[in-house]
């Protein structure tokens, strides 16, 4: 037999998340080898929207451009009606967040530019994918598609995988840690007999993506998804705004529907009026591909056990369906982004294994606010009405916003430090970075800067995604022993506009933020301390789980 194939990290599964994971840890030049059983991307477009996260995490390995170059207009939360048919009558359209206190109506919108420096994109995920997998393969990665896991195991020095490649022949890869990608049936999880909360399994619904030319002028009044409601029917009908459309209607009413049946329920969707010069027929349309799945939310009680070496991420970890929020693959994709620099860290020497340990501290929360933010909105809370979720995890959830739950949720684990006493108890789950001003556990606030080196105008963002970064106005929390960058405020970067830094960091003149490599503040100073050097090597050695001897490594 073949002596096994030695690697850092294997990845098991290689759709969005799998490929984030596998993005990230090129990025970070961490050996791994990733194995997807398929041979590319899904026929069915799935995901379609990338949050303002997203789209920093992707800006921070140099992919913002290329993706925003395929994608459609920046498009914030999709826009629905419910109507009779789609050439029917159209009613009062539903928004994903109401004006807070309102009957009706969306909450005041936020100019994105004082938030984040990306915008978020309309782009299908069979369209994205592949634009990860080219920059992984530039990066050096491995990814092994049509291989398919046979077995794996775990012991004290790292994890055992077998494999078939597409010819049938056996591999075995030995790693130090694994990442579980292997979606909402995820067999690693099983093996684990990891169990689940959340509303559970809701229902089964069947997807018919297809294309009609004649139907593709409805998208100039720039609504995206249709609640299709009439005695005959009731389905919901979504455009991708690349001539491709998908109508999902329940499985127990269509199961097993021929070709023929399946565009005589498109038709029934579409419907007929004068908004429709001529009725659609079966020629006008072309079925590309039909599936089901369940509809369905859960999170997994544990990502990672205390001192494994194998984790959960994307729908492995959590099932959350489709929503305007963008808190499906999204989240996945801040799940890799999470795990990657952490696992670069400890192989690297550069922290403890416990710093592992905080993937699942910080990870979980998240995901269970998204998914209780899911079923208390108007799209989905018919779905969970009288439901033992409702009655208990559900009962007094209230809907956060929109900004908050983007780009403020707050991380509360052993890798950052608390200002005060505990570690975050009492504050709440989310807020605004704008409410937030810089504190420890949150993501990192944007401020526009001009870097003084070739005076290019970049993010506060851009100064953090590899290592752990420093930054103060005051140029004395510089030493020769320190291990992370510095960047002094006036003169490695300077404000556009004048205080921002310290407005939206909550720093005084002296103080300082200390940002990890995925852009969360560890550790904030208001202003300078007087042992600066041993309460800064201190901090770093807590956050980094490590001596504090090696601090200064």
């Amino acid at each position: 037999m073949a002596a096994p194939i030695q690697t850092s990290v294997i990845i098991i599964g290689g759709s969005i998340v799998g490929l984030s994971s596998a993005l990230f840890l090129a990025a970070q030049k961490v050996p791994f080898i990733l194995l997807e059983r398929h041979k590319g991307s899904s026929p069915h477009p799935r995901a379609i929207g990338w949050t303002y996260r997203s789209m920093e995490l992707f800006r921070s390995v140099g992919l913002e451009d290329a993706i925003a170059s395929q994608a459609g207009a920046a498009q914030g939360k999709p826009r629905r009606v419910k109507a009779t048919t789609l050439c029917g009558e159209w009613f009062e359209e539903s928004h994903w967040t109401k004006q807070p206190g309102a009957a009706r109506g969306p909450p005041p919108q936020v100019d994105p530019s004082t938030i984040t420096p990306v915008h978020d994109v309309a782009l299908s995920q069979d369209k994205l994918e592949p634009i990860l997998r080219a920059k992984v393969l530039e990066l050096g990665g491995d990814l092994r598609l049509g291989h398919t896991m046979t077995s794996w195991s775990e012991d004290a020095d790292g994890v055992t995988t077998t494999a078939t490649s597409p010819d049938g022949t056996p591999i075995t890869i030995r790693s130090q840690y694994l990442i579980a990608c292997d979606g909402a049936r995820s067999r690693i999880r099983n093996d684990l007999a990891i169990p689940s909360s959340g509303v559970g399994y809701l229902r089964t619904l069947r997807s018919i993506l297809f294309r009609c030319e004649p139907i593709n002028h409805f998208l100039q009044r720039g609504i995206h998804q249709w609640t299709i409601s009439n005695p005959s029917l009731d389905a919901f009908l979504v455009t991708y705004s690349d001539s491709r459309w998908a109508l999902m209607t329940n499985d127990a009413a269509h199961d097993s529907l021929t070709e023929s049946q399946q565009k005589a329920l498109i038709r029934q969707a579409i419907g007929e009026s004068e908004a429709q010069p001529q009725p659609i027929t079966d020629a006008d349309i072309e079925i590309l591909a039909h599936g089901k799945w369940d509809l369905a939310g859960s999170i997994a009680t544990q990502f990672s056990s205390p001192g494994s070496r194998v984790f959960l991420a994307g729908d492995a970890a959590h099932t959350l369906p489709p929503n305007r929020g963008g808190y499906g693959a999204n989240t996945g994709i801040a799940d890799a982004h999470n795990l990657a620099w952490k696992l670069a860290a400890v192989l690297a020497g550069r922290a403890g294994r416990g710093l592992l340990e905080t993937y699942d501290a910080e990870r979980r929360p998240v995901a269970r606010v998204r998914h209780d933010q899911i079923f208390v909105r108007e799209d989905y809370k018919r779905f969970v009405a009288g439901s033992e979720w409702e009655r208990g995890e559900g009962k007094g959830v209230e809907v956060l916003d929109d900004v908050a739950m983007e780009l403020g949720q707050l991380y509360r684990s052993s890798a950052v430090v608390f200002e005060g006493e505990g570690e975050g108890g009492l504050l709440p789950v989310a807020k605004t970075p704008a409410d937030w001003r810089g504190q420890p556990g949150t993501r990192a606030p944007h401020v526009v800067l001009v870097r003084a080196a070739d005076g290019e105008t970049i993010s506060s963002l851009d100064l953090f995604g590899s290592e752990w970064v420093l930054a103060s106005e005051e140029g004395r929390w510089v030493s020769e022993d320190q291990e992370c960058r510095f960047v002094q405020v006036g003169r490695d970067v300077r404000e556009v506009k004048e205080g921002e830094f310290r407005e939206r960091f909550g720093l005084g003149s002296s103080g300082a933020v200390l940002v990890r490599p995925d852009g969360y503040i560890a550790a904030r100073w208001a202003e300078m301390p007087e042992d600066v050097q041993e309460t800064f090597r201190g901090v770093i050695a807590r956050v980094a789980h490590r001596p504090l001897t090696d601090a200064a490594r």
